[in-house]
C-alpha cells in the first residue's frame, strides 16, 4: 500500500511531458519548402547574367552605330576613285584580254597601216606609223601622197595641198606643241607628213586654233590602245601590219 501511495506521489509531481503528434507529411513538405542557400544564389547568378548581357549587347549597338559613318565615308572613297581610275582600268583589262587571246602579242614596237584611195585629178596613199609602249600610243607619223592621176589635166589641186601644209608647217615651227609638219612638191606629187608626239601634244593650243588645223586635227591620244586603233582603221580599209621594236 505504501508503495502504491509513493508512486501515485512521484507521478502527481512529476508533470506529463506531451509530445505533439509529427505529420512526416506536412514536416517533409516544410523542409523541402525551405529555402537553400544554394539555390538562392543560383537564382542570383542568373538574374545577374541578363543584365551582362543586356549591358554587352547595348555596348555593342553603341559601337556599330559609331562605326556606320565610317564605313560610308570608306564606301565613298572607294567609289570616288573608282570613277576617277576608271579609264586605267579598263585599259589594264582590254590589255589584259588581248594578252590572254594572242590579240596583242607584241608589248612594244612600231605599227604600220596604209590606205590608198583614187578622186578624178589624185591617188591618194595614207602611211601611218605608231609607235607604242606596251600597247599604249606615244607618237605617229601620217604621210599623206597626194599624186596626180592619168587623167589628170589640171595640177593646182597639188598647189593648194602644198599650200596648206606650208601653213600649217609655219604655226608648228612658231609654237612648239609636240606636233611638227613637212612638205614636199613637184610637178605630179604633193607630200604632206604630220609627227605627234603625243606626250607634249597641246591640245588646248590646237582647240583655240581650230580653223589653222583644219585637215590635220589630231584624232588620237596619249596612251590609247594600240589595238583599238588597229581595228578602227583595219574597218576602214587600212592593212596595218606590227613590227617588234
Amino acid at each position: 500500500m505504501d508503495n502504491k501511495n509513493d508512486n501515485n506521489k512521484i507521478n502527481e509531481e512529476t508533470p506529463k511531458v506531451i509530445t505533439p503528434l509529427i505529420d512526416n507529411s506536412v514536416n517533409s513538405t516544410k523542409v523541402n519548402n525551405e529555402p537553400k542557400v544554394v539555390e538562392v544564389s543560383n537564382t542570383k547568378e542568373v538574374n545577374q547574367q541578363p543584365i551582362n548581357t543586356g549591358n554587352s549587347q547595348g555596348n555593342t549597338g553603341s559601337k556599330k552605330k559609331k562605326g556606320h559613318p565610317i564605313f560610308l565615308v570608306l564606301l565613298m572613297l572607294f567609289l570616288f576613285a573608282f570613277v576617277f581610275f576608271l579609264p586605267e582600268i579598263s585599259q589594264f583589262i582590254t590589255d589584259y584580254k588581248n594578252e590572254k587571246t594572242g590579240v596583242n602579242e607584241l608589248k612594244s614596237g612600231t605599227m604600220s597601216c596604209t590606205f590608198r584611195n583614187s578622186t578624178d585629178n589624185l591617188d591618194y596613199t595614207y602611211d601611218l606609223s605608231f609607235k607604242y609602249d606596251k600597247n599604249r600610243l606615244k607618237s605617229s607619223r601620217m604621210t599623206t601622197t597626194s599624186r596626180l592621176s592619168d587623167t589628170a589635166t589640171n595640177s593646182s589641186v597639188l598647189t593648194e595641198r602644198e599650200d596648206s601644209c606650208q601653213f600649217l608647217k609655219t604655226v608648228l615651227d612658231e609654237n612648239d606643241i609636240g606636233m611638227s609638219a613637212d612638205c614636199s612638191v613637184s610637178a605630179a606629187v604633193q607630200i604632206t607628213t604630220q609627227n605627234i608626239d603625243y606626250e607634249k601634244l597641246n591640245m588646248d593650243f590646237i582647240t583655240d586654233n581650230i580653223t589653222e588645223f583644219e585637215g590635220f586635227y589630231p584624232e588620237y591620244e596619249l596612251n590609247q590602245s594600240v589595238t583599238t586603233i588597229e581595228k578602227e582603221l583595219e574597218n576602214n580599209g587600212y592593212t596595218c601590219e606590227r613590227n617588234e621594236q
